[in-house]
């Protein structure tokens, strides 16, 4: 006889049977539980992002990252930019080869083959682009609206169309604007020329990163009292002619905007400073190695941390619509004394004692 229950009486036959019948279910529906418990499996796996941005996690099965660098010109601020975008994406804890692969791909100014480059990233199945410069902005804007974009070493995004201010923009890009300091350039001018009454620069029409820092240098001097004339050129080959133009209106200083035509060929801009002994100053790092007295140049290496950060974010799955463009305030003050001798400008010790020195003396 079977024993009662522990308290005395015996379970009904309904129960029983019910629980024989759960436990047979439970044995034929076990093998299709598990087949969709696998099947789940293999899907999270099939939906995870490329690679790992986690510090110090192993890529994954798809392989690292994969960010395409895009570059308009080569000189040295742009230099600093990639020196900067390196140590940032390290600094984040990933490792190059194991997180991302980093592709460089310069324009050597030619314009047209920007385009050309942004489509060859995409082809090569990006999974971010950066940009350096306003015009490959452009660019990445025009061409690559389904890939996350991080700019640097742009003046101001919202006039290259990346939106209508830093909290509103494209939903696909994020960056580090890296405007020049122009109040800051008009300032150390005059303390260097304190008769400073009337200045030039060059701008080019064609680049809106050109003519905003123009407009900006003559706001900011006319609220000083100085006239700022500019001379436009549209080629490379135009900058000696312009810069002789330049020179020969009897101007007191050549303050010389930022462009990427401008820094390509700043050299020639100095050359014409020194024949006419006209004291040259630049908002460039390069722009001291290539014939400035004095340059008031943003910290472009920081420029390229900063927008590290940025791409680090949004591999991390963030979305850059929700990033506000963030905005670069470090400067260097860089002084070439040679080029100052050239020119005919003599260095106030208050200049001196503030500036790094570059070039000869």
């Amino acid at each position: 006889m079977p024993s009662a229950p522990a308290s005395g009486r015996r379970a009904p036959e309904g129960d029983t049977l019910a629980r024989v019948r759960a436990a047979t279910i439970t044995r034929r529906l076990a093998p299709g539980l598990v087949a969709i418990a696998l099947a789940a499996g293999v899907l999270l796996l099939l939906d995870r992002p490329r690679g790992s941005v986690e510090p110090g996690a192993a890529a994954g099965a798809a392989g690292p990252f994969r960010i395409d660098l895009l570059e308009y010109v080569n000189v040295l601020d742009v230099e600093d930019s990639e020196v900067g975008i390196r140590a940032g994406l390290a600094g984040a804890g990933l490792a190059e080869g194991r997180d991302f692969e980093l592709r460089i791909r310069n324009a050597q100014g030619d314009m047209p083959t920007l385009s050309t480059l942004v489509d060859a990233a995409i082809s090569d199945g990006t999974d971010l682009v950066m940009t350096l410069s306003t015009p490959t902005l452009q660019a990445a804007l025009r061409r690559a609206k389904d890939v996350p974009v991080v700019f640097s070493f742009v003046s101001d995004a919202v006039a290259a169309g990346a939106g209508t201010s830093a909290q509103d923009h494209l939903p696909n890009v994020t960056g580090v604007t890296t405007a020049s300091p122009y109040a800051e350039l008009v300032s150390v001018a005059r303390e260097c020329l304190p008769r400073l009454r009337r200045a030039g620069t060059l701008f080019v029409p064609a680049e809106v990163n050109s003519v905003f820092n123009r407009d900006r240098l003559v706001e900011v001097a006319r609220a000083v009292g100085i006239e700022v004339e500019s001379v436009p050129l549209n080629s490379i080959t135009e900058i000696s002619d312009a810069a002789d133009a330049l020179c020969s209106r009897g101007l007191d200083a050549i303050l010389q905007v930022g462009s990427n035509l401008t820094s390509s060929g700043f050299a020639s801009i100095g050359q014409a400073a020194r024949r006419c002994r006209t004291p040259l100053f630049g908002v460039l790092t390069s722009d001291a190695d290539n014939g400035a007295a004095v340059a008031l140049a943003r910290d472009y290496r920081e420029g390229g941390e900063m927008a590290a950060a940025l791409a680090v974010r949004v591999l991390r799955g963030e979305s850059p619509a929700g990033i506000p463009f963030a905005s670069l305030e470090g400067t260097k003050l860089l002084v070439n004394r040679q080029a100052a001798r050239e020119l005919g400008l003599e260095l106030p010790a208050s200049v001196l004692g503030r500036a790094v020195l570059v070039g000869r003396d």
